[in-house]
């Protein structure tokens, strides 16, 4: 299988597979442009992702949010960074 083929794989499993969030939630996460409650969680997970704590689950936790979406839209928010970045510098490396 090609890296293309595997990234796109992973798109889709992780943006468009079966889960227990919406697709549609998924794929706001993994574009960084998630509604509430989810909007400063997933801007952490992308963007400074080390600083991510027990208190900031905890707090999804308070807002009636369970393990498994939070694992999904952690999942989704980190892999969508990760496909921006990598773009980013396939773009700047140009064609091969």
């Amino acid at each position: 299988m090609e890296p293309t083929d595997r990234l796109a794989a992973l798109r889709a499993a992780v943006l468009d597979g079966p889960g227990v969030t919406a697709s549609s939630l998924r794929q706001a996460a993994a574009s960084g442009a998630a509604p509430r409650p989810w909007t400063e969680y997933v801007r952490a997970v992308r963007d400074a992702s080390y600083l991510v704590s027990e208190e900031d689950i905890a707090a999804l936790k308070a807002d009636g949010l369970g393990e498994e979406e939070i694992f999904e839209v952690t999942v989704a928010a980190a892999v969508g960074a990760a496909l921006a970045r990598l773009d980013a510098g396939l773009r700047v490396a140009g064609p091969s």
